[in-house]
């Protein structure tokens, strides 16, 4: 090994500084690099109740990412590590949910109780209830548990503590990655971009495991603000979105040409030029089917400006939040397979609406939804017809037959459901759904 003098090792390396704000180009300086690197992950704070040993592990891998800035091999370094302290957070937060008792449930005979005082402890009775064929009491269910990292991930789960469906694939990801790190079978080498996501990734399970979501997150978002908006279209298929304050201003808009327009007032996700959560699918709204990308309520219409202007005068409705995760839709097969519904709009239809096969599924965005159940009719797509998480998406399949047995699936998730009634406006159609009805 070649003995390096300090001066040497104070040197930025030359890979690092090639990676800028701009992507790989044009080299940084050595200032300019070490400031924008540790950037990359200033804001991954953790919550304020997370578990001293994942704090210090994660801290201690924000530290040293700073000098990946002078050895590029650092980056690789942080980027594995952070998939190992993956399992010490789900190990710690798994302590804290047990509370120093662990519960098996045991074929025919009484539940068995094991107080436990480390996860060593954990490991060991899972090892010898796995071996009686037990399950692990989670809340009101029983779950297969062995105290691996699998077995943490469908406690975690089943527990409520991580949610979304689309996040359930980068957890089996991140699994398998630290599976790789764990059990190495080759060299490899990471980037700073690379080790930065999953630092932040981390970060967001994290947070999530002690119940704080993360804003704007990619893995675990909080919920998305909704305003109220007015959506607006005329006979030769024009549309528009405005929010609902510019419709109660002056007019700007010339009188005639509004005539042409109905308007309905919705609850939405405003769009903010840039955003990463602009639903570029509001034109496709349906009061029926769930065909927008985030959840959008309807409120009133559809009718003149004038008469949205007096109900929204008289109603003075508010923005809310919402969360898009996880969300429940009923999609019907008849003749052919058409767009999500809310449950609560299934519930709603006429009997003579009722008909056909009815699929029960959640997932985070409607056209996730739907093409599950469409896949699902190709058994080669690997798609599952069974209940239970599907392998070949992210989406979970809560039952499948009449309208009333789907319904029922639903409110075995979602508990009791009320019926509303919407009259039947859609915007003009396009390409994304061609065969709504």
């Amino acid at each position: 090994m070649e003995i390096r003098p300090l001066a040497a090792l104070r040197t930025a390396d030359d890979l690092s500084l090639a990676f800028n704000p701009y992507g790989l180009g044009g080299r940084m300086g050595p200032e300019d690099a070490a400031e924008f690197q540790q950037r990359q992950i200033a804001d991954c704070d953790l919550a304020a109740g997370v578990a001293t040993g994942t704090r210090d592990s994660f801290e201690r891998l924000r530290t040293v990412f700073a000098y990946g800035v002078l050895c590029y091999d650092v980056y690789t370094v942080v980027g594995d590590h952070a998939l190992l302290i993956y399992e010490q957070a789900l190990r710690d937060r798994f302590m804290e949910w047990c509370a120093g008792t662990i519960t098996f449930r045991v074929s025919q005979a009484a539940d068995v109780s094991c107080t436990v005082t480390s996860y060593d402890d954990v490991k060991k009775r899972a090892d010898s209830m796995t071996r009686r064929r037990a399950k692990l009491v989670v809340g009101t269910d029983a779950i297969e548990f062995n105290g691996t990292l699998h077995g943490l991930r469908r406690w975690a789960r089943t527990a409520g503590l991580l949610r979304g469906r689309r996040s359930r694939a980068v957890e089996e990801a991140l699994a398998k990655l630290r599976n790789h790190v764990a059990h190495p079978s080759g060299h490899h080498v990471d980037t700073p971009v690379g080790a930065a996501r999953t630092v932040r990734d981390l970060a967001e399970l994290i947070n999530q495991l002690w119940g704080q979501a993360t804003p704007d997150g990619r893995l675990y978002p909080a919920p998305l603000h909704r305003e109220i908006a007015v959506l607006s279209w005329n006979t030769s298929g024009r549309t528009r979105m405005e929010p609902a304050g510019a419709l109660t201003a002056p007019d700007s808009l010339d009188d005639q040409e509004d005539d042409e327009y109905q308007h309905l007032v919705v609850r939405a996700v405003p769009f903010i030029p840039g955003s990463r959560w602009n639903d570029e699918h509001w034109a496709e709204f349906d009061t029926r089917y769930e065909t927008t990308r985030f959840p959008t309520e309807y409120l009133w219409g559809p009718g003149t400006r004038a008469e949205a202007r007096a109900w929204l005068d008289h109603e003075r409705p508010g923005g809310d939040s919402v969360d898009f995760t996880d969300r429940i839709f009923l999609v019907q097969d008849h003749e052919r397979l058409l767009p999500p519904m809310r449950p609560a709009v299934a519930a709603g239809l006429p009997d003579a609406e009722r008909i056909g096969v009815w699929h029960a599924v959640r997932a985070d965005f409607p056209d996730d939804a739907f093409a599950h159940v469409r896949g699902s009719g190709d058994r080669s797509t690997g798609h599952a017809r069974r209940p239970g998480d599907c392998p070949a998406c992210s989406a979970e399949i809560l039952g499948s037959g009449t309208h009333d047995e789907a319904l029922r699936a639903a409110a075995a998730a979602l508990g009791p459901i009320q019926a509303v009634r919407l009259p039947s406006v859609r915007l003009p159609s396009s390409l994304l759904w061609p065969d709504r009805p």
